[in-house]
């Protein structure tokens, strides 16, 4: 179930609290993104870095 179904299904039964644990788990899921983003480009950056020095 995708982020927008789960909310529609809470709201739907008045789940308040399981809105509030999906809204934290989104944030989460987001913070992760933006650090594996940050450290695929930071490998990418090593390898080339790497790269050019043989």
């Amino acid at each position: 179930m995708d982020w927008e179904s789960a909310k529609k299904h809470c709201t739907e039964r008045n789940w308040k609290w399981s809105l509030a644990l999906i809204a934290q788990a989104e944030k989460e899921m987001q913070e992760l993104e933006g650090k594996l983003k940050k450290y695929e480009d930071q490998q990418k950056a090593n390898r080339l870095y790497n790269s050019c020095n043989y």
